[in-house]
């Protein structure tokens, strides 16, 4: 089943039954890889239909959270698409699976599209030559082949500005008053020891208590997940106790422990590498967080061998930008500040590529004041969105950092 298709006679429609083959087999074996390469096929996609059914079946039983595939489950669903399905076919595609690539499903996709655009100019074609108006069916033509590759029964999605701006609040409630919206990303940089893990964690502790990080007044809670990629569960727990008997005493007996979570792997993690963002996306499934707090950034998708900072940079935020804008949650990475240069000065702003200047809606680097200890809360980037970050940061006597406004106002530096 998964060897090369025979050669095909110019008599059929385009299409690679062992492509069909090799996506469908290895989403049976391996569907913890099928989100991340495979999200715009659907069944009518596949040339041969059994394929289609199995297609059907094996994504919506992934998309029920199911991410343990057997014969059963599977044979059970593809009759429910198709009484008439032959459940044989399930085995005999297990047994032969290869791990799916998004080049199968790019191979799937081209046919497809190439088996549309056939038929559409076939029907103008027997429309002229039926003695349609061949300007008309011209026009149709050429409306029915614009669509061609593009997902079907999709509507247009670009909004008026009343429409927008009276969804704004909505596609994009807050997550953290006036610090963080759902679909804003934050890169924070600063020093090593500066305390930037610790930071993150009282971002995450604190809201999911509903109490506002920095000023601690109560607010909506919402769900956390830490990504701690540097720390092991002894470090991260010297500082989270503390943080977390507090929210204790602030939230009282709304206080609910499983709103915030703590996902550790002090050896770092590589989010290009299937295995590892498989693992990423099996917490976010089983947490559901409206907020991550992740890094250090550097141990998330290291540069390989071969790879400059840019493009190490690009593969890295397109994982964290498909994992963000799917599960829907706002994004707060920990950064390092680079080496300084020896006067005893030291830019905050994002260690390798520059790319990591550009990508965030908002980048805060955090420079210690030698005169009072606390951190000094600058910009290394503008603000995309309007944000209300204090000035500075204090270690506090309850929190391990307290929020200092100047005149109860933000004000840019």
């Amino acid at each position: 089943m998964t060897g090369r298709s025979a050669p095909r006679s110019p008599a059929l429609p385009p299409h690679d039954l062992a492509a069909e083959a090799a996506l469908v087999g290895g989403a049976l074996i391996f569907p913890e890889r099928v989100e991340n390469i495979a999200a715009d096929v659907q069944a009518l996609h596949f040339y041969r239909p059994a394929h289609g059914v199995m297609w059907a079946a094996i994504t919506g039983l992934i998309g029920e959270g199911i991410t343990r595939l057997d014969y059963v489950l599977v044979a059970d669903r593809c009759r429910s698409v198709d009484p008439t399905f032959d459940e044989s076919l399930v085995p005999q595609m297990m047994a032969n699976a290869i791990a799916p690539q998004r080049a199968h499903a790019q191979i799937i996709l081209r046919h497809a599209a190439a088996r549309t655009a056939l038929a559409e100019m076939a029907k103008a074609t027997a429309d002229i030559q039926g003695g349609s108006d061949p300007y008309q069916v011209a026009g149709e033509a050429a409306k029915a082949l614009d669509n061609v590759g593009a997902p079907r029964g999709e509507q247009p999605e670009a909004l008026t500005m009343p429409e927008l701006v009276a969804k704004a609040d909505k596609l994009a409630p807050a997550v953290i008053e006036g610090l963080l919206r759902l679909d804003w990303r934050l890169v924070i940089v600063a020093g090593e020891g500066s305390g930037k893990s610790t930071l993150l964690r009282q971002l995450a502790v604190c809201v999911a208590q509903g109490i506002h990080p920095l000023r601690f007044n109560r607010v909506a809670p919402v769900r956390a997940l830490i990504v701690d990629a540097e720390n092991s569960l002894a470090a991260i727990a010297e500082t989270g106790a503390r943080l977390d008997r507090q929210a204790q005493l602030v939230a009282g007996d709304s206080y609910e422990p499983g709103r915030c979570r703590t996902w550790s792997r002090p050896g770092g993690l590589d989010l290009r590498e299937p295995r590892d963002r498989a693992a990423l996306i099996r917490e976010l499934r089983a947490q559901k967080p409206q907020l991550v707090c992740a890094g250090p950034l550097y141990k998330l998708g290291g540069r390989r061998h071969d790879e400059s900072y840019e493009d190490a940079a690009e593969g890295v935020q397109h994982v964290l930008d498909d994992l963000r804008t799917r599960f829907g949650f706002a994004l707060v990475i920990e950064h390092h500040a680079p080496k300084g240069d020896g006067s005893g000065s030291r830019e905050m702003a994002p260690f390798g590529s520059q790319r990591w200047l550009a990508w965030p809606e908002l980048g805060l680097g955090l420079k210690p004041d030698k005169e009072t200890g606390a951190l000094l809360v600058r910009r290394f980037r503008g603000d995309r969105m309007a944000s209300d970050w204090p000035d500075k940061l204090v270690r506090g006597q309850v929190w391990p950092f307290e929020g200092v406004w100047r005149n109860g106002l933000r004000v840019v530096s």
